[in-house]
C-alpha cells in the first residue's frame, strides 16, 4: 500500500471521528468512539489525540471528547449560504435591516457563548465583535438567556465558586445574583445586557430551539448604549428567533449539527 493510500485512509478515519462527535454534542469516550466506528481502541485513541493536539476536539475533565474551537473556525470559513442555508439566515438579515444594529447568533461552549453568525450594524459607531468571538456566558444577553434555561446543576458545574470572574464594571459579581435573574428571563422570554460585556454596549437576546424544544443557540441584537433601546427590538427579535426555530424544526437539523 502506498503512502498516499495510507494517508487518505487516516484522514478519512479522522473525518469520521469529527462527524461522529458532531452528532453527539454531549461528548464521547474513547470506547464509545471505537465501538461506533468499528475500530480498535488504540486507533481511536491515536485519532482523538491527534485531533486534540490540533484543536479540532476538546477533552473534558471526565475524559469525554467533543468538537473544539478549530473545528468551528474551519466551519466558519464556509460561505454563509452553505453553512446554515439561506432560509435560516434570512430572519437574521431582516432583523439587522430593520434595526440597523448588529444581530448575532451564538452557541454555548463551556463557560462562553461563541458567535457563529453575525450581521454588522450600518452605523459607524460599532463594537469590535465578530464571528468567532467568545463572550463569558454570565456577561452577555445571549449567555444569560442560555444559562437561564440550563438545569441548575449544570450552572453550578460551570460556576463552582460564588464569586464570578470580573468582566466589566457592570457585570454580575456573584452566582447568586446571576441565578436570581433567571426566573424573570424565563418569564419574559428574553435577557438584556447593560454594558456587562463591554462598556458602552447594550443588547437583548432570546433563544433559538431545535426540533426537541431545546435552546441550542441565542439570537441577539445589540448596539451602543447611547442609541440602543432594548424594548424597541424585543418583539422583532422574538419573531425572528421563532422563524429560525420553525426552520430548524422543519429541516430536522440544528445549528450545532451543521
Amino acid at each position: 500500500m502506498s503512502n498516499t493510500s495510507r494517508t487518505s485512509s487516516t484522514a478519512a478515519a479522522a473525518l469520521r471521528v469529527l462527524r461522529l462527535l458532531a452528532d453527539n454534542q454531549g461528548g464521547m469516550g474513547i470506547t464509545d468512539v471505537a465501538r461506533s466506528l468499528d475500530i480498535g481502541k488504540s486507533k481511536a485513541h491515536l485519532l482523538l489525540a491527534t485531533l486534540l493536539e490540533q484543536g479540532f476536539v476538546e477533552r473534558s475533565a471526565d475524559s469525554r471528547y467533543q468538537l473544539g474551537l478549530t473545528a468551528f473556525e474551519v466551519g466558519s470559513a464556509v460561505p454563509d449560504a452553505a453553512r446554515f442555508g439561506g432560509d435560516l439566515i434570512t430572519p437574521m438579515r431582516a432583523l439587522a435591516d430593520l434595526s440597523g444594529e448588529s444581530v448575532s447568533l451564538a452557541v454555548p461552549r463551556n463557560r462562553d457563548a461563541i458567535i457563529i453568525q453575525r450581521f454588522e450594524t450600518k452605523h459607524v459607531l460599532r463594537a469590535d465583535i465578530g464571528v468567532g468571538t467568545r463572550m463569558p456566558l454570565f456577561s452577555c444577553a445571549s449567555g444569560k438567556f442560555l444559562l437561564a434555561h440550563m438545569p441548575e446543576q449544570q450552572v453550578d458545574s460551570l460556576y463552582a465558586d460564588e464569586v464570578l470572574p470580573r468582566r466589566s464594571e457592570n457585570s454580575t459579581r456573584t452566582k447568586s445574583e446571576l441565578k436570581a435573574a433567571f426566573p424573570e428571563i424565563r418569564r419574559q422570554g428574553y435577557a438584556v445586557n447593560n454594558e456587562e460585556y463591554a462598556e458602552g454596549i447594550s443588547g437583548t437576546a432570546t433563544g433559538v430551539a431545535d426540533r426537541h424544544g431545546q435552546y441550542i443557540a441565542a439570537l441577539s441584537v445589540a448596539g451602543p448604549t447611547s442609541r440602543f433601546r432594548a424594548e424597541q427590538w424585543i418583539e422583532p427579535l422574538m419573531e425572528a428567533a421563532q422563524k429560525m426555530t420553525e426552520l430548524l424544526s422543519s429541516r430536522r437539523w440544528s445549528v450545532e449539527e451543521e
